[in-house]
């Protein structure tokens, strides 16, 4: 796990702790189908990523499910940003 990992579960589970019902999730808990974070959710944890990394995040570039895990945002955010590990 990095630190970017981190901040990302970190305001998921803040952000989103009445949806999850007190269900833990991982880095791999697909958010959208286990209800954690919905279309609305989405909007919101972009404007975290935005506001937390620096980045800016083109919306047409990207699709749902690029938002759908821990893991899948964190990669996401190193790739826009060019930190290591990204693709």
């Amino acid at each position: 796990m990095s630190a970017t990992d981190d901040r990302i579960r970190t305001f998921i589970e803040t952000k989103f702790k009445p949806r999850a019902g007190g269900r833990q999730f991982d880095d791999d808990t697909p958010l959208f189908t286990s209800g954690i974070v919905d279309s609305f959710g989405v909007l919101e944890l972009i404007a975290f990523l935005e506001d937390a990394f620096a980045i800016d995040i083109d919306v047409n570039r990207f699709e749902v499910r690029d938002f759908d895990t821990v893991r899948k945002v964190a990669s996401l955010v190193a790739t826009i940003s060019g930190a290591p590990g990204g693709h």
